[in-house]
């Protein structure tokens, strides 16, 4: 089975990729973050407004994965929760 960088997909690797390294599509999962951690919105509808905020496709063209973005919401919120 091929993978890309320990990722399933191209399109997870992509969307790893894009919300790790963009500066304002990593801002704004931090922002969505935080909402969570501090109960402004559950997790869960931190994460829909998450996608919905995020343009239709990678900039390179590639569907956005929500398992990988829940994955790494989940994450920062992890981290976010240590440190607040």
């Amino acid at each position: 089975m091929t993978t890309y960088n320990g990722y399933e997909s191209y399109d997870h690797w992509n969307t790893a990729l894009w919300i790790n390294n963009e500066e304002s599509f990593y801002n704004m999962l931090l922002n969505k973050v935080e909402l969570a951690v501090y109960m402004v919105c559950s997790r869960q509808q931190a994460i829909i407004e998450l996608i919905r905020d995020l343009p239709e496709l990678t900039p390179d063209g590639a569907v956005w994965q929500s398992e990988t973005i829940e994955d790494l919401f989940d994450e920062n919120y992890q981290e976010q929760l240590k440190h607040s």
